[in-house]
């Protein structure tokens, strides 16, 4: 696509329908369970509804290791060589990966249907980031499985499956129907899905 240009900025809302309706961003790519399920219920009620979306990858069905998050840590971190329970990853101290900054996740929202919580003293906006912090500190964060290898210090980190069930997230676009050039936004999807299937069924 020699003529295309793409500008990327970061998604700091669980609802980019404002920032496609206003022509801020032409497609959102993340994780909208509400959003989506907020148009189905539109549409099922007759209600106009003026986005669309696409699922990109669905998690464990197609890829097994896509969608699944583990706890992560540095090689010599007092948990590191001992069995994960649900008791010691909630007393410990945790860095959260939050685009918004936003100190709550979908993981204290399954800690939270078991009445639990945990402490979290860090949020930054990139898992490499996140991987960086943790191999020099006593903090614990979540990431995807299948990053690790591509923080480029794995040896560094150790990994714990985590002690409680997550559902695997899933990854969707969304974009506004009043889009200028429909044409584009199928290239974008075709080019969207063509990299994850390099990168997941490897």
């Amino acid at each position: 696509a020699p003529h295309l240009s793409i500008r990327i900025v970061p998604l700091t809302t669980r609802d980019p329908r404002g920032l496609l309706d206003a022509e801020t961003a032409d497609m959102a790519v993340g994780h909208f369970p509400a959003v989506l399920a907020d148009l189905t219920a539109r549409a099922q009620a007759g209600t106009l509804v003026p986005h669309e979306h696409r699922r990109l990858y669905g998690g464990r069905q197609r890829w097994p290791s896509l969608g699944r998050y583990v706890a992560v840590m540095r090689k010599d971190h007092p948990l590191a060589w001992m069995p994960l329970t649900l008791e010691h990853y909630c007393a410990a101290q945790h860095l959260l990966v939050s685009f918004s900054g936003r100190a709550y996740g979908f993981i204290d929202e399954a800690l939270a249907a078991l009445g639990r919580e945990r402490h979290i003293v860090l949020t930054v906006n990139q898992y490499t980031t996140a991987a960086r912090v943790v191999s020099q500190s006593d903090l614990v964060t979540v990431l995807p499985r299948h990053f690790v290898p591509i923080t480029g210090i794995q040896h560094q980190l150790q990994v714990h499956p985590l002690p409680l069930e997550v559902q695997a997230v899933h990854v969707d676009a969304l974009w506004h129907k009043r889009g200028p050039n429909r044409a584009a936004y199928e290239w974008l999807l075709q080019a969207l899905n063509r990299a994850t299937l390099k990168a997941f069924s490897q």
